[in-house]
């Protein structure tokens, strides 16, 4: 009976050891790089060809279509590296710590920012956030994605400190419309009379020739919002987390071609660079809440 029981735990310590062997062989082998449905995936490829090259390492694209299908794998330490957008990155990590901020696109020492905004028609009768919520049974507005930070979870909460705790009992209509570009454009089209987006897509939008500035009205903006973290498993072997930390660093120099892509695709500035940043750059995200659990209770209720 003993030798039985020997051998039982002998075969749960083999076990073991066999599963921590494979986890440092996808950490050494192979690595993960996933992104959110906010990053197109012709952005993470090209991430990946990038840093298979500068890491001299295989790295693999997962593309994640729900919130809930990321988290699931980040409970298991699945994804490595990862392209999450700001409220996106404080609501993960708050779940799992593991997972921290390392890079971002900014200038010297100083991430970039944006802010966020609620626009409206030019010929809106509107011309402040306050006669849009004094008339909101009146107001068809768009949000971008339950988990946009500029989209949607800044303005819910300017809503909030304005005594709108259910935006949705208020407002004649609420809807998510997808994207920055599709809320913009409905209020252009007098699809909708109002819609929250980021300041940059409304640039992005102007410099493409696909909107002028005459066609709209900014009727509110926020603070500054920090931009998207990169963000990696921190059990990574400090070798490897390293190496990861300097090829985003070095991008601009050692890949131009993949940070020129990059660069582009977050609507920054020629001067931006990846420069080393840690979680405390994302507080100011934590702050618009009275506490975390605020902020996740909030976005619970969206995403169900």
């Amino acid at each position: 009976m003993k030798f039985i029981k020997v051998i039982a735990f002998s075969f749960v310590i083999i076990c073991s050891t066999l599963g921590a062997a494979t986890a440092q062989q996808h950490s050494d082998d192979k690595l993960i790089l996933g992104g959110t449905y906010f990053f197109e995936e012709e952005l993470l490829n090209t991430l990946a060809d990038y840093l298979t090259e500068a890491l001299d390492m295989s790295v693999e694209v997962k593309l994640y279509d729900k919130t809930s299908s990321l988290h699931a794998d980040m409970d298991k330490h699945n994804p490595d590296i990862l392209l999450m957008n700001s409220y996106g990155y404080v609501y993960g990590h708050a779940k799992y710590p593991d997972y921290t901020a390392f890079a971002a696109l900014g200038t010297k020492t100083k991430p970039d920012s944006y802010k966020s905004c609620i626009i409206v028609n030019a010929d809106s009768k509107y011309n402040t956030l306050d006669e849009l919520i004094n008339d909101a049974s009146n107001v068809d507005l768009r949000f971008v994605h339950a988990t946009s930070t500029s989209g949607h979870i800044v303005p819910r909460y300017e809503l909030r400190k304005r005594d709108i705790t259910q935006a949705e009992g208020v407002f004649k209509n609420i809807e998510f419309g997808g994207s920055h570009e599709k809320v913009i454009m409905s209020v252009i089209k007098g699809e909708a009379t109002a819609a929250a987006c980021g300041i940059p897509s409304l640039e992005y939008l102007i410099e493409q020739d696909d909107l002028k500035k005459d066609q709209y009205r900014i009727i509110w903006k926020s603070h500054k919002i920090q931009g998207a973290p990169v963000v990696y498993n921190s059990q990574l072997e400090s070798e490897t987390r390293e190496k990861i930390r300097n090829a985003f660093i070095n991008m601009a120099n050692d890949g131009p071609e993949a940070y020129e892509f990059v660069r582009s695709t977050f609507h920054a500035d020629k001067k931006s660079k990846f420069i080393p940043v840690d979680d405390s750059e994302y507080d100011v995200i934590r702050s618009m809440a009275s506490s975390m659990d605020d902020l996740i209770l909030f976005l619970n209720f969206y995403l169900q």
